[in-house]
């Protein structure tokens, strides 16, 4: 693939329908490195009942690199974000996020939410992501569930593998759940004790 010239590129705008094996490992070196890309430092994921979205953006408005793909089913779209994310891993877009949040639209049903799935593809999803900071998850309990789960499995070394720069934790509810908090106490107390606390709100 041939690099474009683009130095004041401000978006970038990518759609896969419905593949289950795609290939962008070439993008960044396509794109080169203008600067407006590679002042990105916000990672959105949205979930919708028939495609789930990425975005790399800056703060700016109509600033962002995005992908969008065309898949129903939690499973099938946490698995493409993954493999998207882990073809850009080590690249300038994904190194330099400091800020990953996951949406979820509220028109998935609660069949869709229940999904079953291998919550690995969770920590796979979240590997490339070297540099974040703060994680957000605004998602259903259902699918919160599948997250929580796969960071309690992460104890000893394993815990600073993964998000291995995570400060902040927002888990909405995570409060006033009592099992909530004792299933991500075990990711909790390995941080702290490797130096690396997270603290989670």
């Amino acid at each position: 693939m041939a690099q474009i010239d683009a130095p004041l590129l401000h978006a970038v705008r990518i759609t896969f329908f419905n593949q289950l094996v795609f290939s962008i490992q070439q993008l960044p070196q396509s794109i080169g490195h203008p600067p407006t890309i590679m002042e990105r430092n916000i990672a959105n994921i949205f979930t919708y009942m028939d495609r789930v979205v990425m975005t790399f953006s800056s703060r700016r408005p109509y600033d962002d690199l995005s992908f969008q793909i065309s898949c129903r089913g939690v499973d099938w779209q946490v698995s493409s974000v993954a493999q998207l994310c882990n073809q850009l891993s080590g690249s300038f877009i994904t190194s330099s996020i400091e800020i990953l949040n996951i949406h979820e639209s509220s028109g998935m049903s609660p069949s869709t939410l229940e999904d079953i799935m291998d919550e690995a593809q969770w920590l796979e999803l979240f590997h490339p992501f070297t540099a974040v900071r703060s994680l957000n998850i605004s998602i259903s309990q259902a699918m919160q569930s599948h997250v929580v789960s796969a960071l309690r499995g992460l104890s000893g070394e394993l815990a600073l593998q993964v998000l291995p720069a995570l400060e902040e934790l927002c888990v909405p509810g995570y409060q006033e759940s009592g099992s909530e908090r004792h299933d991500m106490w075990p990711f909790i107390i390995a941080r702290r004790s490797s130096d690396h606390p997270v603290v989670v709100i």
